[in-house]
């Protein structure tokens, strides 16, 4: 739910050109068809990504009649992103 929320007021507030929501989680949908309706134009506000399984079909998240373009990554595109950081740890 915080992840949906943060997305529609980073655009909401600061009018960013372009935000990407990396899930694909489908409860998510709503969050995107928000920022769609705050910030119309072609090409959308929005996009999308996911990890792409080796081997099995890419989900990615979409918005009916809506044209939100995907970004699917490979397992050598999260080793390279990844964070190694436990924020489960206290500080």
């Amino acid at each position: 739910m915080a992840l949906a929320v943060d997305f529609v007021m980073m655009v909401a507030r600061h009018g960013c050109d372009v935000g990407i929501l990396f899930s694909s989680d489908t409860d998510l949908v709503p969050a995107l068809e928000a920022v769609l309706e705050l910030r119309p134009g072609d090409p959308p506000a929005c996009e999308v990504a996911a990890w792409a399984a080796p081997g099995g079909r890419p989900r990615s998240l979409s918005v009916r009649g809506a044209s939100v373009r995907p970004h699917l990554l490979s397992e050598v595109d999260f080793r390279a992103v990844a964070d190694p950081t436990d924020y489960t740890r206290a500080r």
